[in-house]
């Protein structure tokens, strides 16, 4: 992937450019007193313009630290940030607050997770609707306000007229989080970043919320960012899907070739803990063992080694680098992949051994319409 530095300001090119993204060997790293944490370790990944992109892995994977660090929302201190994140050709990691200021809202923006820490609970939510359309589009107060009003009507809210005048607290969950989507999409931005934007909803709301995001970007023709651990929920909301684990990306590719042909075992393993609606009432989740490595110490080799039920030596001594499986679309990290000959021999020394375990059934494909999971998400 080359890496093209140009100097044109945001939205200098042509509407008819495709590639709205490209992040080339994204680094992130935060200094504490116990070392150096790397959250986010040589992330690459293109978006276009209209596109889905699902990055999908358990808590402390590097989801949102991977979202944050291209839109440029870490603190600025004791973060390290290399690689590059080109946005309409123009690479802005290194911009400082001042510019990227232009670009939050305007051309980039993000949907948090949990919308009562990321609205200001002392602000009414038509002043923090109309906060971001005043400083981006420079219009008056009334113009404002009858634009904040057609945004909440968008995302289906009623009263939107009396909502403006309501506070935080005074409204459900899921309306909350609709008024977060209002405000990511008050300035029309062409990338949308959505962080588990359905944690703590219930199931009926999460469908709803996940629906808005894909009516609100065909309507706006905007490229999306799905953020999740849940592969249930990207399974039939993405273009393509990047699995990440212990702040790299594992597995990368186009959504049906992908739940078509598996290869890493990470991403079989979450799968199998996906609930499905043919298991009896009750079933026990399939959970899969251990804890995500430490990023201050991670172990050597492959970081999901100790958790891999397909794990040899060799996984243990050598880092598995991100190859192409016959689609070269698809790309995985494994020595012993799924479905391979290798894999299946390096699983049959693990059973015969009494190291893992047999699955009682096979994974099958991804689930038609899978129930959005519920949890909440660290890094």
């Amino acid at each position: 992937m080359s890496r093209r530095m140009v100097t044109a300001e945001p939205g200098a090119h042509p509407e008819t450019r495709s590639t709205l993204l490209e992040v080339v060997d994204l680094k992130t790293r935060f200094r504490t007193d116990a070392g150096t944490v790397h959250a986010v370790d040589g992330v690459s990944f293109t978006l276009d313009r209209g596109r889905t992109l699902g990055v999908v892995g358990e808590s402390g994977s590097g989801k949102t630290v991977l979202s944050r660090s291209v839109m440029g929302l870490l603190p600025s201190r004791n973060v390290e940030r290399e690689g590059h994140v080109l946005y309409e050709g123009t690479d802005i990691i290194g911009f400082d607050q001042k510019r990227m200021s232009q670009v939050w809202g305007a051309e980039m923006a993000m949907v948090f997770q949990d919308p009562m820490t990321s609205l200001n609970p002392v602000m009414k939510i038509g002043n923090q609707i109309t906060e971001s359309l005043r400083f981006h589009l420079g219009v008056d107060k009334g113009e404002a306000s009858a634009t904040a009003v057609a945004l909440l009507k968008s995302v289906g809210i009623p009263a939107a007229e009396q909502r403006l005048k309501e506070y935080p607290h005074q409204l459900s969950g899921g309306m909350r989080q609709r008024v977060t989507i209002a405000i990511a999409l008050a300035c029309g931005p062409k990338v949308l970043f959505a962080d588990e934007p359905t944690t703590a909803l219930d199931v009926t709301v999460q469908a709803q919320i996940l629906d808005l995001l894909a009516e609100q970007q065909r309507e706006r023709h905007m490229a999306m960012i799905l953020v999740s651990h849940d592969l249930g929920v990207v399974a039939g909301r993405t273009d393509e899907i990047m699995v990440m684990y212990g702040g790299r990306v594992v597995e990368q590719a186009p959504t049906d070739v992908l739940f078509a042909d598996v290869k890493m075992p990470y991403t079989e393993a979450l799968l199998r803990s996906i609930p499905r609606i043919e298991h009896p009432s009750h079933a026990r989740l399939e959970a899969i063992p251990g804890r995500p490595p430490k990023l201050i110490s991670p172990p050597k080799g492959c970081n999901f080694a100790p958790r891999c039920r397909y794990a040899q030596p060799k996984c243990t001594e050598e880092t598995p680098p991100l190859v192409a499986a016959d689609d070269p679309r698809h790309l995985y990290r494994c020595w012993f992949p799924v479905g391979s000959a290798e894999g299946a021999d390096a699983l049959a020394r693990n059973l015969a051994d009494g190291t893992t375990v047999a699955y009682p059934t096979s994974p099958g494909s991804a689930p038609a319409a899978a129930t959005p999971g519920t949890d909440g998400e660290g890094a």
